[in-house]
């Protein structure tokens, strides 16, 4: 046993830090795991003081899937494990995308299943050239879970994600950046250094505008355009008369970088 945290949340100024800390086990998806996750998560939620939100993953490995160590060692009782598992982790990717603040994700090494879902859940995801994508979940008998039904159709469309939920098929960081999974690859060595000054110059920003665009793009999928524009004209119209609108404004004519304070 050991007392070391599951995951970690740490503070850089406005960016937090959630930095998935079970190395030893790939950061397999335990029920530990998920209730440390989704605790990280909720903080984060609840500091308004937060402007961005880096997740990255400490050891080799971003994220490898489940725990099937712990799915084995729970035998009959598994099904119910599962059933108690799925909803905490869904909870946190949900409260996750839904956050006022940017979020970037961080992934490297294997990016398997639930850690797959975990991964999509970013605004912008930035991927090491070591990364490896897989949804693994039918090698082993099983449905996909991490929303990854939900996201990957939207994201590379659905004759792509039958392919790969079918097959299990790996895919690796430049085909991944092709398809519409990651939103750019970087040498493993310039990964976190990376991701954490793009999550500096996203807190750096106007981050009320940002949260707009998050809901927006949220829903989009789901409204015809009558009623995403309504939202779009309300929501520009509201941001036009804050204190972040008025100094873009004034920067832009000025000829300088505007200093937002969300």
């Amino acid at each position: 046993m050991t007392d070391r945290p599951l995951v970690r949340l740490e503070r850089d100024g406005a960016v937090a830090r959630i930095v998935l800390a079970r190395a030893d086990a790939g950061n397999a998806v335990s029920l530990a795991f998920c209730q440390a996750f989704h605790e990280a998560v909720e903080t984060c939620a609840a500091d308004r003081s937060i402007r961005a939100v880096l997740v990255r993953a400490e050891g080799p490995s971003f994220c490898v899937g489940g725990d099937l160590a712990e799915f084995e060692a729970k035998g009959e009782q598994r099904p119910a494990h599962l059933a108690a598992l799925a909803p905490v982790f869904h909870a946190a990717q949900a409260r996750l995308m839904t956050l006022s603040a940017p979020v970037v994700v961080a992934v490297n090494g294997a990016v398997a299943g639930a850690g797959l879902g975990l991964a999509l859940c970013g605004d912008i995801v930035v991927a090491a050239q070591s990364a490896r994508f897989t949804l693994a979940y039918t090698a082993i008998g099983l449905s996909p879970d991490g929303g990854s039904t939900h996201l990957l159709p939207r994201l590379i469309g659905l004759r792509r994600t039958q392919e790969l939920m079918l097959t299990n098929r790996r895919v690796d960081a430049a085909e991944a950046l092709a398809l519409g999974m990651v939103t750019e690859v970087v040498a493993d060595r310039d990964l976190e250094t990376h991701a954490q000054a793009l999550a500096r110059r996203l807190a750096d920003g106007p981050t009320q505008a940002y949260a707009v665009v998050k809901r927006l793009l949220s829903l989009t999928f789901d409204r015809d355009f009558r009623t995403q524009t309504d939202d779009e004209g309300e929501q520009i119209a509201r941001l036009s008369g804050g204190a972040d609108a008025a100094e873009g404004i004034q920067a832009f004519f000025a000829r300088r970088p505007p200093v937002f304070n969300g």
